[in-house]
């Protein structure tokens, strides 16, 4: 029998507040050979969980493909078939483990486990950061236990306010103490001003045609751009990079308790994780919202920072005529203004830095544990 089991993936998106919850459970006492974690096969999560302790299993389960290729029509016409063996193999794993709870983060890989769950009568506790919930968990709430959510006003029901699930380095981090060691680590110089792009897990064609003006535009100020492009943009040729500018560029960046302690202004999308760790360290960000989201999510997001004043919402059209650019020189320039907005963000970080969200999950097993003794 085991404690708990968090399931969803397919993006890092989904993957890396499961591994935030599961780190929420190993805190509060949880031994980590008491939880389990159900992914994709497909999905990124069997690379990002190898740097934990937590024990796996990965559902043939996969996303309908929108892509007219070959390759995108092969995969949906063996859509229902992993869809069927993917919700076998679920409940034969409820049968083996007998959780106490079932955590899902959503996404097409949480639904398999999640429908067992339901099935099997466990509880089921959705965990909701965007501030318009998705497909998979719009339907899973319906019959859910709670639904703990990252927003007031959620329109799930039994809807609890726990803040969002990040993970552990970043909820105990203090960027200014870290500065100058995290610096180093990247190697980056004490005293420059630091830019850091980021596109979210897909990396952002928009925002890395910007790096190119910005970096421009840094030209002979002992500044530092540090890209992280995405993986399908890694290999893209290198921009124009002028004297008195340090260029970095990755694809991927597993060091970013690192990089929010080193960074003067992020520019970012707006996914939800991101936002949640802006919030929670608490640094100065230009939030450029990915305009196809569905329902508009991550300008939604992005309004609850920048509404508060901690964070500056711009767009797509703002990257390509130079306005993102002009923003981030005068940031740059205006080192209280960098801290009012960090310290906004900061302060609304608080609720996901705290322990309101595993309370809820345990509080859901506790319950969960005393019905089942009241009716044996």
């Amino acid at each position: 029998m085991v404690y708990a089991v968090v399931t969803g993936g397919g993006t890092s998106g989904h993957v890396i507040p499961a591994i935030a919850i599961c780190e929420l459970l190993v805190e509060a006492g949880h031994p980590a050979s008491d939880i389990r974690y159900v992914g994709s096969r497909r999905g990124v999560e069997q690379e990002l969980m190898q740097s934990t302790q937590i024990g796996a299993e990965y559902l043939p389960i996969s996303g309908l493909q929108r892509s007219l290729s070959l390759q995108g029509i092969s995969r949906n016409v063996l859509l229902p078939w992993r869809l069927l063996r993917s919700r076998v193999l679920a409940r034969g794993l409820i049968k083996k483990w007998r959780p106490s709870v079932v955590v899902s983060v959503g996404g097409y890989a949480s639904e398999p486990m999640s429908r067992a769950a339901l099935s099997a009568d466990v509880p089921l506790v959705c965990v909701s950061y965007d501030r318009i919930p998705g497909l998979a968990t719009r339907r899973q709430a319906k019959l859910a236990t709670i639904s703990a959510v990252a927003f007031e006003g959620s329109s799930l029901p039994r809807s609890v306010l726990t803040g969002a699930p990040v993970r552990k380095q970043l909820r105990d981090l203090n960027v200014s103490a870290s500065r100058q060691s995290s610096r180093s680590a990247l190697g980056i110089d004490s005293d420059a001003r630091v830019v850091v792009v980021m596109g979210g897990s897909l990396g952002s064609g928009v925002l890395n045609t910007m790096v190119a003006d910005l970096l421009l535009a840094l030209a002979g100020t002992h500044s530092v751009v540090h890209h992280i492009c995405g993986q399908r943009f890694v290999r893209d040729p290198m921009p124009h990079v002028p004297a008195g500018v340090q260029y970095i560029r990755v694809g991927y960046e597993d060091r970013m308790a690192d990089v929010y302690s080193a960074l003067d202004v992020l520019v970012s999308r707006a996914g939800a994780s991101s936002v949640a760790e802006i919030a929670t360290v608490g640094v100065a960000s230009i939030l450029v919202p990915w305009p196809d989201a569905a329902d508009g999510h991550q300008e939604l997001n992005a309004k609850w920072l920048t509404d508060a004043g901690a964070g500056i919402l711009m767009d797509d059209a703002a990257c390509a005529d130079g306005r993102v650019v002009t923003e981030i020189t005068r940031l740059l320039a205006d080192f209280n203004r960098l801290s009012e907005i960090a310290r906004s963000a900061y302060q609304l970080g608080a609720l996901h830095r705290s322990s309101a969200l595993v309370d809820a999950i345990e509080g859901v097993a506790r319950s969960a544990v005393a019905r089942g003794t009241m009716d044996d």
